[in-house]
């Protein structure tokens, strides 16, 4: 299960806050929940309460930081995974900004 929180910290600034376990179910709300948020602010995801991440869910993390979404207070374990992935995959950030560059 996995509870998500939303927290205007101020103008232009929005915290997303996950607690549980954030898997493959649950990607899609939490993209909805960061997309709430107008390009005029600054979103960032707080995974200081996340217990338990799946494989979809830590790609969903990858590509978040490729498209500059903060992620705050990682688990240990979660950053190790990340910093795995991006070194097996390195051309994916790049894709995914020229990707988004061209929209």
């Amino acid at each position: 299960m996995l509870r998500i929180t939303t927290i205007q910290e101020d103008e232009s600034n929005i915290k997303v806050r996950l607690y549980g376990h954030f898997t493959e179910e649950y990607i899609a709300e939490v993209e909805r929940t960061l997309a709430n948020g107008d390009t005029m602010r600054t979103v960032a995801l707080d995974l200081a309460n996340v217990t338990f991440v799946d494989r979809k869910g830590m790609i969903f993390l990858c590509t978040a930081l490729c498209r500059k979404i903060s992620i705050e207070n990682i688990p240990s374990y979660v950053l190790r995974w990340i910093q795995q992935e991006l070194s097996c995959r390195p051309t994916e950030c790049v894709r995914q900004n020229s990707d988004s560059n061209h929209k």
